[in-house]
């Protein structure tokens, strides 16, 4: 049975980061239709769970964001107060949160390697909290102990919350705090810069390096003490992917073909998805996100209705725009640029 343990604990952060997806089988379509039948539908549900939540791409936006937590990691002494915070900003659905699972995922490796039996020592090298709805100080003090287990207690001041945080934090050696969902937190007045005070005071305590993660914190962050935070690190926006030019286009086509390679279809064109780059842009923003969701729909509604098990598996119009629940007529995009473009992408 699936382990549903939220991600904002130990126990459900590391059963993401442990969980290794199984790619299906490589067959040929006459291996494929060789299966018998229960064989088949079990082929056909890994293809579309892998294709959902199985790969990873990586992105430039995900290599640089790991080099700049790396070099916080390896370059600041947790023993100083400096400037080593990342604040990722954008719209949702644009891959935030994938992106900081991939960077927890990478620090974890990372320790393995040079502490086998960390996990046996106790180290916890990385802290994920979300922040609820108008959090208050005392409880972002509880995330942090909420993730490793710690009971807060009701009766605890707020001082005494946050030196448990801290404690617990050196105790367990963690060098990276992840803060998700920040758009959470009442950015403004006193509230919200007592809460941003509690996190400073937790960061610097517990010399971690920090990462912020939240939908438009640029334009919410607008308190002396939300400054603060944003001027002792680096801001990276997070955007949807743009078709304003012809290079924009071209990275859009790159990634609809990688996403493409992934599905397994024994019948798809190699590029042919790229007849449908315009209007998947169109419909789903140019956020990496929506466009998983909807080819993994269009996938999972071709593979559902097909006649028969040797029916040519292939993404057609209906399928994409039945995916995304849209009418429209399709334009005619110029796929032979986009092909060439998107040669050797992975």
């Amino acid at each position: 049975m699936e382990d549903l343990t939220p991600k904002n604990t130990l126990a459900g952060l590391r059963h993401r980061i442990d969980r290794e997806h199984v790619q299906p089988a490589p067959l040929s379509k006459d291996e494929y239709l060789a299966l018998p039948e229960p064989d088949r539908y079990a082929h056909d549900d890994a293809r579309i769970e892998w294709f959902g939540s199985g790969f990873l791409l990586t992105t430039g936006d995900t290599v640089e964001m790991m080099r700049s937590v790396n070099a916080y990691l390896r370059t600041s002494n947790p023993l100083s107060v400096g400037e080593r915070n990342v604040v990722l900003d954008g719209p949702a659905n644009v891959g935030k949160t994938t992106m900081l699972m991939r960077v927890a995922r990478e620090v974890e490796m990372q320790t393995s390697r040079r502490t086998p039996d960390y996990r046996k020592q106790g180290i916890v090298p990385v802290c994920y909290i979300e922040v609820a709805p108008k959090s208050t100080p005392k409880m972002i003090a509880a995330a942090i102990l909420d993730f490793y287990g710690v009971p807060a207690g009701e009766r605890r001041t707020q001082r005494e919350l946050v030196n448990n945080a801290v404690t617990v934090m050196l105790a367990r050696r963690t060098r990276l705090l992840i803060v998700d969902e920040l758009q959470m937190l009442r950015l403004q007045g006193s509230a919200g810069d007592d809460a941003i005070d509690t996190l400073k005071s937790i960061i610097n305590n517990a010399g971690c390096v920090t990462v912020f993660a939240g939908i438009d914190l640029t334009a919410k962050m607008a308190s002396r003490s939300a400054e603060q935070i944003m001027a002792r690190g680096e801001l990276r926006h997070l955007l949807p992917f743009s078709s304003a030019s012809d290079a924009d286009r071209s990275r859009w086509a790159g990634l609809v073909a990688s996403f493409e390679r992934q599905m397994r279809l024994f019948d798809q064109t190699p590029g042919g998805l790229l007849e449908f780059a315009d209007p998947l842009h169109a419909l789903t923003g140019g956020r990496i996100g929506d466009l998983r969701r909807v080819l993994s729909r269009a996938m999972s509604i071709m593979l559902d209705e097909k006649p028969t098990p040797d029916a040519p598996e292939v993404i057609t119009e209906a399928h994409v725009f039945g995916a995304a629940g849209a009418q429209a007529v399709l334009p005619q995009p110029g796929t032979a640029q986009r092909k060439k473009a998107a040669e050797g992408i992975a």
